[in-house]
């Protein structure tokens, strides 16, 4: 009985959860269609925020397009639709270095150059980075400098929670005066994207 009880409970809390996910913090922003999704640092996010957008059914496939490597071979990357956002998933990945042979110097580089593109289509800027602690560092660390060169220089900030415990996204955010919306865990993301995207 008290198995059943602690399995009834736990699918309660759960289902609460999932029900109430947990975003704070500024309001979610109107989204605008099209936008091209990428990432900076080279990790994983990218496509799993890829997967999370089709998941959430907010809006179809071909509103937006995945690049993870925008301006490194085409220098018109930006331009290749009426994109009105630029969307950076934030996190970095020796792993995904490795396999893109490039260095974290480099990607610096290819990232500031993006912003600078970016601010000259007039694009709206959406940082996010939402694979919490895993994708922090030390200063100095490729995750860090990933941020430094993305986050200051959003019109807008989706954090994971965990991510951000030394407060630095809130520093950023208050400093730039740039809207940051929390989310509790990367599965949040999903009710982000319905709230930037209501069907309704």
């Amino acid at each position: 009985m008290k198995k059943t009880l602690v399995v009834l409970l736990a699918l309660l809390i759960l289902s609460t959860t999932m029900v109430f996910a947990l975003v704070t913090g500024s309001p979610v922003i109107k989204g605008q269609l099209p936008f091209l999704l990428t990432n900076a640092g080279q990790g994983p996010g990218g496509k799993m925020a890829r997967l999370l957008i089709w998941q959430s059914k907010a809006i179809q496939e071909t509103d937006f397009d995945y690049n993870a490597e925008p301006l490194r071979d085409n220098p018109n990357d930006l331009a290749a639709r009426d994109y009105k956002m630029l969307f950076v998933i934030i996190g970095s990945s020796a792993k995904g270095l490795g396999a893109s042979g490039i260095t974290i110097e480099e990607e610096i580089a290819r990232l500031n150059k993006m912003i600078v593109e970016a601010q000259k289509l007039d694009l709206f800027i959406i940082a996010a980075h939402i694979e919490g602690k895993d994708r922090r560092g030390n200063p100095g660390s490729a995750d860090e400098q990933s941020i430094d060169a993305i986050a200051p220089f959003a019109d807008y900030l989706i954090v994971m929670k965990d991510g951000n415990q030394d407060g630095k996204f809130t520093r950023i955010a208050q400093e730039k005066n740039i809207p940051l919306t929390i989310i509790d865990n990367t599965i949040d993301f999903m009710q982000v994207i319905k709230q930037m995207f209501p069907t309704e």
